[in-house]
């Protein structure tokens, strides 16, 4: 048995029936009151004013001049009920003689009156009920008037009216509660679905989606966002494997060597220069798996915002002439020519030592990769809301079919094999882009080398 006060969607619907059928009773139960009141308005001033008019044929003809009128009114059709009695409340004149309806008399405030009389047929079962509302006057001390209106026609309307109010508020209620169940029934099965699928995601499932529908409600948006999360977690996941197996491949070539040579000098019979020229080949070894290991860390921080980075206003032209200067000497050794195209001052919002990685890391690649004679060249350029970095040298360049892989991290190509590194410098540079919300673009560089651009906001 499903417990409907568990769930939320019916919960809503049952409050806001609540609030419906009360704000429909409040406002149902002063159109009752209002309209009960007026009827009492019209009926009590209507009997206010015969009464005064009967006060003045007493005052002008007496009682006799009353009897005299009560009896004539008795006798002309007329709204109102008229009772004379004296002070032994014996019938004297009037419309109405059974005195014996007259004992259920409700006496009001200001002399009003309630009473009611049934109408009997000859075996005594009751037709018909009266309600009589009226004014009781007593004139001069001896005699007793009421003058009373039928009220019975009113009555029945007000009790349609409060059985139509009740009526429909139980009809509200039966319906909204019944409609809240299908409504619940049908959220509380998707719902369902969710959770089954969920459960199985939680089994190890990553491949399993959670179920859409046609319709853009909140209930579908939330599964499509969980969908595209879900699906961003897995390439997440089988990125960490890809970056897993890497790291065991980039990482077996250092180690086995470390190994080999420490072998190699424990079966021979080194001299202490041996000993030397083995520990240093090891240290480098070593210092190769920090770099990779210091590279990912650098990465996974970048990316994450595990770390607080600040951002300054840079002078490109400055950033750019410091790391020109700084990697001219290699560059010289290598016979690599390396221009410093940016020759204004360009100025930014953004972290200088992630940028400064960044365009290091581009030199280096340009340097180590390029053939003799390569020409490196690096320049920045204002375009307004952006600004440019670019980086071209005249090498071999990347295929079209590489240029997104190289990208990730570990990725090295089949013609940088024999050339040390890690896989990881443009994989740090994208990382380092993203924090200042930019891009990167490799081009072809004409004739033949390639071109990669950074496109960073400049606000």
């Amino acid at each position: 048995m499903i417990d409907l006060f568990r769930l939320t969607s019916f919960r809503i619907i049952f409050i806001y029936i609540v609030l419906l059928v009360l704000s429909i009773g409040l406002v149902a139960f002063y159109l009752y009151w209002s309209t009960s009141r007026d009827f009492q308005t019209k009926v009590d001033n209507e009997i206010i004013q015969e009464s005064i008019r009967l006060s003045q044929v007493h005052k002008r003809y007496k009682e006799v001049g009353l009897i005299r009128e009560i009896q004539y009114l008795s006798k002309t059709p007329n709204p109102n009920l008229y009772i004379l009695r004296d002070s032994n409340n014996k019938f004297i004149a009037g419309n109405f003689s059974d005195t014996n309806s007259l004992w259920n008399l409700i006496r009001l405030d200001e002399g009003g009156v309630l009473f009611s009389f049934e109408k009997k047929n000859n075996n005594g079962e009751t037709i018909r009920k009266y309600y009589f509302r009226g004014k009781e006057f007593i004139v001069r001390g001896k005699y007793n008037l009421i003058v009373a209106r039928d009220v019975s026609y009113e009555n029945y309307l007000k009790e349609r009216f409060f059985n139509t109010i009740l009526s429909t508020s139980l009809l509200i209620i039966f319906l909204g509660l019944l409609g809240g169940y299908v409504l619940s029934r049908n959220f509380l099965n998707r719902i369902s679905a969710i959770n089954k699928t969920s459960l199985e995601i939680m089994d190890g499932d990553l491949s399993m989606r959670l179920p859409t529908s046609s319709n853009n409600d909140e209930l579908n948006q939330l599964s499509l966002n969980l969908n595209n999360m879900l699906d961003r977690l897995n390439k997440l996941m089988i990125g960490m494997k890809d970056v897993s197996d890497n790291i065991a491949h980039d990482l077996r070539t250092p180690l086995n060597k470390i190994r080999t040579n420490l072998e190699v000098t424990l079966m021979s019979n080194p001299d202490s220069e041996s000993y030397r020229e083995t520990i240093k080949e090891v240290i480098d070894d070593v210092d190769s798996v920090i770099n990779t290991f210091n590279s990912l860390l650098a990465i996974s921080r970048v990316d994450s915002g595990s770390i607080s980075l600040k951002k300054e206003k840079i002078n490109i032209k400055n950033l750019i002439e410091d790391i020109v200067d700084l990697w001219e000497p290699l560059a010289e050794e290598k016979g690599v020519i390396l221009n410093n195209e940016c020759d204004i001052d360009i100025y930014l919002e953004g972290n200088k030592n992630l940028l400064s990685q960044a365009i290091s890391n581009l030199i280096d690649n340009a340097i180590k990769y390029g053939e003799s004679k390569n020409i490196v060249n690096v320049g920045s350029r204002d375009n307004t809301d952006t600004i440019l970095i670019w980086v071209s040298d005249t090498g071999p360049g990347i295929q079209d079919n590489d240029k997104e892989k190289v990208l990730d991290r570990f990725t090295r190509l089949d013609t940088s094999r024999n050339t040390s590194g890690t896989g990881l410098g443009l994989s740090l540079v994208t990382s380092m882009i993203k924090f200042h919300k930019g891009t990167i673009e490799l081009l072809d560089a004409k004739p033949k080398g390639l071109i990669v651009k950074l496109q960073i906001p400049s606000y």
